[in-house]
């Protein structure tokens, strides 16, 4: 993998981790905060595996990068969906718009790169 899917995995990690503590330092309310967690956990989950995978020279999976970026593009639209207001909201929005930008390039790069069948003929 390249220097740029595994910044792009690690950015996704770290936002991950902003995830489960920007709900106790901006003072979301409950729903905001257990969607917060429970996203972060997850990216940080997927994300994780992803950048091992890329550190060991393994093809990362596109599912999981796609899952990461699915979970991005709910995070735009779930303060909308949850009542959040003022900083939480924007929070999640530019979290969201990250993890999910973050994501997809990396489902892209996945889903671009030869499979072993591929290469062996």
């Amino acid at each position: 993998m390249d220097a740029t899917t595994k910044v792009t995995i690690a950015g996704n990690s770290v936002l991950g981790y902003w995830l489960l503590v920007a709900p106790f330092v901006l003072g979301t309310s409950a729903a905001g905060r257990w969607n917060d967690i429970v996203v972060g956990a997850m990216v940080i989950l997927v994300a994780g595996y992803n950048y091992t995978r890329a550190v060991s020279r393994r093809p990362i999976s596109a599912t999981g990068a796609g899952l990461v970026a699915v979970l991005g593009l709910w995070l735009v639209v779930a303060p909308f969906a949850l009542g959040l207001k003022g900083v939480a909201l924007w929070n999640d929005v530019v979290s969201g718009t990250l993890v999910a930008s973050f994501g997809s390039y990396n489902a892209y790069v996945a889903g671009s790169a030869p499979t072993l069948q591929a290469t062996a003929q």
